[in-house]
């Protein structure tokens, strides 16, 4: 008698409930924006400590470090524009316009969180789908 002999074995097909399926609702693209907005809300916070602007990504089984793409630029004035992308897209903000501007990026991370606020209560939900069916096409 083998030890598989001692076991119960069926050809039962087990699915597994675990599996993340990425809906492409309204809620899941405001996450994803939201995400991608607090991180660069890190981002500024690692500028203004004079840290290296790096983030650590997994690639597969290994961490690496990268350089992200920053949404905000200083001017020489010492002026900051932002825009906000989904998908490598800009978005249009309200139809005035694509960037926000602040006088200094101390103020960026406040702008950055009513922008979150904004996407919360479904102000940009149009640009949002504009912006995906752009990457899409």
């Amino acid at each position: 008698m083998g030890h598989l002999d001692k076991l119960d074995i069926s050809n039962r097909v087990i699915v597994s409930t675990n599996r993340l399926k990425k809906f492409e609702t309204v809620e899941y693209r405001r996450e994803k924006l939201i995400a991608n907005i607090e991180e660069q809300i890190e981002l500024v916070n690692l500028k203004l400590l004079n840290k290296p602007i790096e983030l650590n990504r997994k690639r597969g089984h290994q961490v690496i470090t990268v350089r992200p793409r920053l949404w905000w630029r200083i001017t020489p004035d010492g002026e900051v524009y932002s825009e906000f992308r989904y998908n490598k897209i800009s978005l249009n903000l309200a139809a005035k316009g694509r960037t926000i501007s602040v006088k200094s990026l101390k103020r960026l991370p406040a702008a950055y969180r009513v922008v979150i606020i904004a996407i919360r209560a479904g102000e940009l939900d149009d640009a949002i789908d504009n912006a995906s069916r752009k990457s899409k096409a």
